[in-house]
């Protein structure tokens, strides 16, 4: 589940698992302030949530490649990810 906040009000994407290879995405969008939508952050949500939708689909087709090798996380692209996680360990374990 993410959470997006905007200007205007909460963007929530919902992805469940389907099978081992399928998912189903979910956006649901909460409007506060519709005076902010055109002039902000989100504007264009639904473009770039398809945007998002197809750079996923097509990670995942590479992730089948050959030339992937797997791993917990990618050392140039999940430092963030891999610090929050490491964060949340230690909270857990104390």
């Amino acid at each position: 589940m993410m959470f997006n906040f905007y200007p205007w009000g909460l963007s929530i994407n919902i992805v469940k698992p389907v099978s081992k290879n399928r998912t189903k995405a979910s956006f649901l969008s909460y409007v506060w302030d519709e005076s902010k939508i055109e002039e902000s952050a989100g504007a264009l949500l639904d473009k770039v949530e398809r945007e998002d939708e197809f750079v996923v689909e097509n990670v995942h087709k590479g992730l089948k490649s050959s030339y992937y090798t797997t791993g917990r996380f990618s050392p140039k692209r999940e430092k963030e990810i891999y610090h929050f996680h490491r964060l949340l360990a230690e909270f857990l374990n104390e």
